[in-house]
């Protein structure tokens, strides 16, 4: 079996004694994330009223309304057109806002898989039509890719969103999360263990700053 040495800061160092041995990957791999891309993540849950004006999302800040007027900067609208579950973005920038889907002109929205990659290379389309969205009406857990303008960084960024659906018309519908890269740079769907595991490597790396900041202070 092939032994792979890490090497070992001084913050990862105070993880592991914290956390453990196993927090010393962890806190090498979180670091590593961190210094080689910029992933902002963004956890609900939101729940997305089932109404034709639906919810309105700022992806960048977070901040939702229940207007476009209401909701600056706003970058998707998922909303019930009729019977089912549709998206309308805002295309007022260029390339503009928009999810991968099967072709650029129309199609279906894709319901991605782990593993997945968004980035400038994949079919977006802002297409709005329920027969646009039948992968996400249908019950379970989906995942959006998209791209938006970052109006704090003045780029187009690529992301993904996750979305439980409780009915087979896309409602009640939750946006449990979303992540997008705030380079410019391409994002992919990683495996939820793994997701799970950055999250607490950057709460542990979180805790050894708070406690550096407690011991400097005294």
């Amino acid at each position: 079996m092939m032994n792979l040495r890490l090497p070992q800061s001084p913050m990862a160092t105070s993880i592991a004694r914290a956390f453990g041995a196993g927090a010393l990957a962890l806190a090498s791999l979180a670091m590593a994330s961190h210094a080689s891309a910029a992933v902002v993540t963004i956890n609900g849950p939101i729940a997305v009223p089932a109404t034709f004006d639906g919810l309105y999302l700022n992806l960048a800040t977070g901040a939702t309304g229940t207007s476009a007027l209401g909701t600056a900067g706003w970058d998707i609208n998922p909303y019930l057109a009729g019977t089912a579950l549709s998206f309308f973005w805002n295309s007022g920038s260029t390339p503009g806002a928009g999810g991968v889907a099967t072709a650029a002109t129309g199609g279906q929205y894709i319901d991605l898989p782990i593993g997945s990659v968004v980035s400038s290379t994949s079919t977006f389309t802002a297409i709005t039509a329920t027969t646009a969205t039948v992968q996400f009406q249908t019950p379970g857990t989906h995942i959006l890719g998209f791209r938006f303008f970052n109006e704090n960084v003045g780029a187009i960024n690529y992301g993904f969103m996750t979305l439980t659906s409780g009915g087979t018309n896309g409602f009640p519908l939750t946006i449990d999360s979303w992540s997008y890269e705030d380079t410019g740079m391409a994002i992919a769907v990683p495996e939820p263990a793994s997701a799970l595991m950055l999250a607490a490597g950057a709460l542990a790396i979180g805790a050894v700053r708070k406690r550096r900041q407690r011991l400097n202070q005294a």
